[in-house]
């Protein structure tokens, strides 16, 4: 029985993968790490503890983000490394058992003594 792969499948999945890569930490108004809120006046101790509070949740949904970034550019990676290696066995489909043989290291085409 032959080997296929969807290609295309695979291929769109390597792409949306790498869309997420860059878009994820992409953000016009920048880095949300490094986001901030102006509680209006320093005596304003509510505005205060808010301002701590966005300050501690950018942070945290950037390190988030950059997590799903770096996974979303290992699935690319992965996918695109799989592609190749099921082409390559795609590539076999055709062959004979002699063909295979005459291609494999020396080790698997000696039979072993018997003792």
């Amino acid at each position: 029985m032959p080997i296929t792969t969807d290609d295309a499948y695979l291929t769109r999945a390597a792409s949306s993968n790498t869309l997420i890569s860059e878009e994820v930490t992409a953000s016009p108004g920048g880095d949300i790490a490094g986001i901030s809120l102006k509680p209006g006046h320093s005596s304003f101790s509510l505005g205060a503890q808010v301002q701590k509070a966005v300050s501690g949740v950018g942070a945290n949904l950037s390190t988030r983000l950059t997590e799903i970034r770096d996974t979303a550019s290992n699935r690319a990676a992965q996918l695109a490394n799989f592609m190749a290696v099921t082409d390559d066995t795609e590539g076999m489909n055709g062959h004979q058992a002699q063909e295979f043989l005459a291609n494999a290291p020396a080790w698997n085409t000696s039979p072993t003594p018997a003792r």
